[in-house]
C-alpha cells in the first residue's frame, strides 16, 4: 500500500488515540519486538491503518519513544516548579518516577535507551536526546549546590533501573526498601 506523504504529518483524534493505545501496549509488552498485527488486534485497528497514520513501524516506534521521553521531562519540569529547594525537587521527582503506574513508562524508556546503542532506526539518538533534555533542567535545579547534574542523573537512572529489576514490582519487590534508602543516602551526601 502506498502511504500518502502528508498522512504522517496530519494530526487527528484517531491518530492520537492509536498512539496513546500503542504507548500503553508497549509499556506492558516492550517495544523491541513490536509487530503490527498483534498490536493492531489488541488496540482495535489494523496494520494498514497504522501504516497509513504513521507511515512505517519505525515512525510509530519513534513517536512512542518521544511520548515516553516527553512524559519524563514533564515530570522533571513539574518537580522543578513545585519542589522548592534542590533536595525537595529531587525528592518529588523520585516520588513521581517510582509510582507503580510509571513502571511501564520506565521500562519503555530504558528499553529505548539501551537499543539506541545500536545507532540504527528507530532508536537512533534516543539516548543523546534524552541526555540533552534532562541535563539543562537538572543544572537549573542544582544551581548553587555542590552536586553535579551528570552524577545526579546517573544515580537517578541507575537506581530506577535497579528498582525495575526488582521483579518489576517496584515498592512490592524485596529490594525496594534498599533502593529508596540508597536514593535518600545519595541526596544526603550530595545535597546535605
Amino acid at each position: 500500500m502506498s502511504t500518502p506523504a502528508n498522512a504522517v504529518c496530519r494530526p487527528s483524534p484517531r491518530r492520537e488515540e492509536i498512539l496513546a493505545a500503542t504507548v500503553r501496549y508497549v509499556a506492558e509488552r516492550g517495544v523491541s519486538d513490536l509487530s503490527l498485527r498483534p498490536l493492531a488486534a489488541e488496540i482495535g485497528s489494523s496494520p494498514r491503518v497504522l501504516l497509513y497514520l504513521f507511515g512505517s513501524k519505525e515512525q510509530l516506534v519513534r513517536e512512542v519513544l518521544a511520548v515516553g521521553r516527553a512524559e519524563q521531562l514533564a515530570l522533571l519540569e513539574r518537580s522543578e516548579v513545585e519542589g522548592g529547594s534542590a533536595r525537595e525537587t529531587l525528592e518529588l521527582l523520585w516520588e513521581w518516577l517510582t509510582r507503580p503506574e510509571r513502571r511501564g513508562a520506565l521500562r519503555l524508556f530504558f528499553e529505548g535507551y539501551v537499543r539506541a546503542f545500536d545507532r540504527c532506526e528507530p532508536w537512533l539518538d534516543f539516548d543523546t536526546a534524552s541526555l540533552d533534555e534532562w541535563l539543562p533542567p537538572l543544572e537549573r535545579v542544582l544551581a548553587g549546590t555542590r552536586a553535579n547534574a551528570t552524577v545526579v542523573l546517573a544515580v537517578l537512572r541507575g537506581l530506577l533501573l535497579d528498582l525495575l529489576t526488582d521483579g518489576g514490582n517496584g515498592d512490592d519487590g524485596p529490594h525496594a526498601g534498599r533502593v529508596h534508602a540508597a536514593w535518600r543516602d545519595f541526596l544526603d551526601s550530595a545535597l546535605g
